[in-house]
């Protein structure tokens, strides 16, 4: 019998055939979570399987809308030993989206059996509430107030060696330098709730797992910090490519339906256990206003997969996701490559996502990019979701030492009209062992109140420099213009071939290269893009090497 946990909430009374009892602390306000804890009399030899016991909690909420969340099981555990503690059990996640008072009730659907209902106060207060299409301009993302949300951050997929403590260090990091998102995979060897050590729809032995996403969701909340969400790796069914499908238990080799991962999509077996570990995953999760978005996949074009069977399965498992998740997070999928345009058109997919692993110039290469994903995707956002110099590694040994790829990926990506900044992939083997963090701040600071969705990418007819060795991007309104200036060698590609060179001709030892460019002066901007009239120019500069603050440059007027 495991250990009772520290700070256990109470539990509800068993004297009940069905009862509940609030298991979150009072007052509450709007956007915070209510999190119940539910008693059941009625048996049930797996509780994750709702045609065995099908508990929900029903919600009606001050302006008289009703709907329901599932409840779902659970084992608590406690986070000094990471051991299993207290009772396993029936828990309920609400956030209440206005104040005023909600009524929540248990029921065991299809047994006539229902709790004593339960109202709780919610107060007025200020939230943002979860993130939504921007309707002001579809290339961006805004807040349920209205409030546009340009996402910063980078991929933090898993953990290294503790769990806990690699994601606070990681997190802390983007959280000092302005970051915002984060993308997370429920991979096998991550935050998976179902794998070979755990029965096909059965989740009892990935509760470990299960209890550390909840522990990320509430680290994310307790620094401002959005993640989205990867319910599937290619991996886990592909036999080519990171492949993990002998190991799947959908394969029939270990007892599951799947003779082949192409099948997953198809066969109805398969079809309702993902549909049921689709109903657990909203249920304890779906709460959360951190949770930017579902993605169904990550770079699904590498499993087998036909485009048709995607298609269908896509529509099938978006309605079934609606059902069980009342806020209506975003819903995404990505590909490495040849995206199929019938899945990335159709309305269950709200945003599009670009993966980009090239030596090339962003700077050149990312405006004809976005143009190409806006004509495949009909006009949604598009995520800049994965980023690199290399697809194969990178690591503390790059040429790169000061993050000049992922600079110009940041802003490249941000001034091309992107719906994010490209999002880095090599967090633990580049980014923190070389400090790269800063990086994040210094285009989260020269954002600082700027509402890009009153924006729009300047073309180069509109703007122009005095000077061939500077190069920039600009986003503009009639009455206002960002631009980025940046020396036109100020590349990584062009950077390490000048660097092998000076190695080769043993200018330079390796380990004490360092890129020295001129710096840029007495440039002249001139741009027919914005109305006549007075205008304040005010910019900051940013050191090769990051760690520095930005040094400001005086204001001056402009004409």
């Amino acid at each position: 019998t495991p250990a009772p946990c520290p700070g256990q909430a109470l539990l509800p009374d068993a004297s009940q055939p069905l009862a509940l009892v609030l298991a979150s602390p009072l007052p509450v306000g709007r956007y915070d979570l209510l999190e119940f804890a539910i008693h059941s009399s009625r048996p049930a030899q797996n509780p994750y399987d709702p045609a065995e016991i099908d508990l929900l909690l029903n919600v009606t909420a001050p302006d008289g809308g009703q709907f329901s969340v599932p409840a779902f099981w659970t084992q608590p555990f406690d986070a000094v030993t990471a051991s299993p503690c207290g009772q396993a059990g029936w828990r309920a996640r609400l956030t209440p989206t206005q104040p005023g008072a909600w009524t929540v009730q248990a029921e065991i659907a299809g047994q006539n059996l229902l709790s004593q209902p339960l109202t709780v106060a919610v107060a007025d207060s200020e939230g943002r509430g979860f993130v939504r299409l921007n309707s002001a301009n579809n290339r961006y993302f805004a807040f349920d107030n209205g409030e546009t949300f340009f996402p910063v951050g980078l991929n933090i997929g898993w953990w290294q060696a503790a769990p806990l403590e690699d994601y606070a260090r990681w997190m802390d990091q983007l959280q000092a330098n302005g970051g915002t998102l984060i993308r997370v995979w429920m991979a096998s060897w991550s935050f998976a709730i179902e794998w070979n050590d755990t029965p096909l729809g059965n989740y009892d032995h990935r509760q470990y797992q299960a209890w550390l996403l909840d522990q990320l969701f509430e680290m994310a909340h307790q620094r401002g910090i959005y993640i989205e969400l990867v319910l599937l790796n290619h991996g886990a069914f592909s036999d080519t490519v990171n492949p993990e499908w002998q190991n799947n238990p959908y394969n029939v080799a270990l007892g599951g339906p799947l003779d082949s991962p192409s099948k997953f999509a198809t066969d109805e077996t398969a079809r309702q256990l993902f549909k049921r570990r689709l109903r657990y995953i909203a249920a304890r999760w779906g709460y959360s206003p951190q949770l930017f978005a579902w993605e169904w996949w990550n770079e699904v074009n590498w499993t087998p997969i036909a485009k048709d069977d995607l298609q269908a399965w896509v529509v099938e498992m978006t309605q079934v996701m609606r059902q069980y998740d009342p806020y209506r997070h975003l819903i995404s999928i990505s590909y490495a490559s040849n995206p199929a345009s019938a899945v990335l058109s159709l309305p269950e997919i709200d945003f599009l996502q670009h993966h980009e692993y090239s030596n090339l110039d962003p700077m050149t290469e990312f405006p004809g990019l976005f143009q190409w994903d806006r004509q495949i995707g009909g006009q949604k956002p598009v995520l800049f979701a994965e980023f690199g110099y290399s697809a194969a590694i990178e690591n503390a040994e790059s040429f790169d030492q000061t993050g000049l790829h992922l600079h110009n990926g940041l802003w490249a990506a941000t001034f091309s009209g992107y719906a994010s900044p490209a999002m880095y992939w090599w967090w633990d083997t580049y980014i923190d062992p070389l400090n790269l963090w800063p990086q994040f701040n210094g285009l989260t600071t020269f954002l600082q109140g700027e509402d890009l969705a009153t924006l729009t990418p300047l073309g180069p007819g509109k703007i122009r420099l005095s000077d061939k060795s500077a190069s920039l991007m600009a986003l503009y309104n009639e009455e206002h213009l960002l631009a980025w200036l940046r020396h036109v060698d100020y590349q990584a590609q062009q950077v390490e071939a000048l660097r092998d060179a000076d190695i080769r001709q043993h200018k330079t030892p390796a380990a004490e290269w360092r890129l020295q460019l001129p710096p840029l002066a007495n440039l002249t901007l001139t741009t027919s893009a914005l109305q006549d009239g007075d205008y304040l120019a005010n910019g900051t500069t940013r050191p090769l090497r990051p760690g520095s603050p930005p040094a400001k440059s005086p204001s001056r007027a402009a004409s």
